[in-house]
């Protein structure tokens, strides 16, 4: 096609393309939409094997596949491929709203059944009164953790068990314990299993913290005779970061002969290279089509990188997995 017909066809399509482009931008990364609007114009080209943008194309069902005898790309009608996408992005919104309400109907049984059980007016807050649930609650809330435990022990450590799949076992003592024999034992548990333990002079309370999801808070100098349990998001990421204030000031515990490698070390073997370098530049507020541009990889590679992180450190969002990196030292 000569260039004056090009551009004849250009302008003409001009007018006509404004509002599916427009549409199209709504529905698709930038990049997505140049490609496909630049094919369109083309009518067909050369596959070009191993491109992010035609694997794109391909992927998203914006062109289709013709050899003759090589792959030739051949766009989609614009109202079809639209329509393609309009009923992608309802099939995605449908699944999404049947996992909303499912965890909503999950969430209301489970508020349902402890209010039930417990007898109390609020699941954020409860008071611990009872030295026989108080003792249970200190030894067992390690096994619900999932990603983190943190503990401050105003006396002998409360769990030597380093929960399946922690990524952060950290415990907080006092100088005393590392010179007791018995209580160097249990230390040394602990850094064998996995976990770190650090010592201060000067320790506030007994308390543990879970996750992003509890803590437990000793209302008495030993934490035996009344307890606070708190599930209120807010205050239990308050006391993490108070944890974590004391935790960065605190001296490291070594022992002769024991080899100290922390959980949160050995899962960043786990990760691939690639999962890391996405997961760097995801912390650092980088979206999709940056991080594919600056790998050199396609944006569906990236996303699936992306839900690798995500399942990795159980985080329902890309925000929550890189808060979770960092909170758990997976990015060095």
């Amino acid at each position: 096609m000569d260039t004056a017909h090009l551009g004849s066809v250009r302008r003409l399509r001009e007018p006509e393309r404004a509002a599916p482009e427009q549409l199209f931008r709504e529905l698709l990364p930038g990049p997505v939409v140049d490609a496909y609007l630049d094919l369109l114009e083309q009518g067909a080209r050369p596959m070009c094997e191993g491109d992010p943008a035609d694997e794109e194309l391909v992927s998203r069902h914006l062109c289709y596949l013709q050899f003759q005898p090589g792959p030739v790309l051949r766009a989609i009608d614009p109202l079809v491929a639209i329509n393609g996408l309009l009923t992608e992005v309802h099939r995605e919104l449908s699944i999404q709203q049947k996992r909303l309400l499912t965890g909503y109907a999950a969430a209301a049984e489970l508020h349902d059944r402890q209010l039930r059980r417990e007898a109390v007016p609020s699941l954020l807050v409860q008071v611990l009164t009872d030295a026989d649930e108080i003792a249970d609650r200190w030894m067992t809330s390690i096994h619900t953790a999932r990603s983190s435990y943190r503990s401050i022990s105003v006396g002998p450590l409360g769990s030597t068990r380093s929960g399946s799949g922690i990524a952060v076992h950290r415990q907080l003592c006092s100088p005393d314990l590392v010179a007791d024999p018995q209580g160097a034992e249990t230390i040394r548990i602990v850094i064998e299993a996995g976990g770190e333990v650090r010592t201060a002079q000067t320790l506030p309370l007994r308390m543990i913290v879970v996750d992003d999801h509890l803590a437990v808070v000793g209302l008495d100098p030993e934490g035996t005779t009344a307890a606070l349990v708190v599930r209120s998001v807010v205050v239990v990421s308050a006391l993490a970061n108070f944890y974590d204030r004391l935790w960065a000031a605190a001296t490291p515990v070594v022992l002769a002969g024991v080899a100290s490698l922390s959980r949160s070390r050995r899962l960043v073997k786990q990760l691939g290279g690639t999962e890391r370098e996405v997961l760097a530049l995801l912390v650092h507020g980088l979206k999709d089509e940056a991080i594919a541009r600056h790998l050199s990889l396609s944006v569906r590679t990236v996303r699936r990188h992306i839900a690798t992180v995500m399942d990795f450190v159980d985080a329902p969002t890309r925000f929550a997995a890189g808060a979770a990196a960092q909170r758990l030292g997976l990015l060095g």
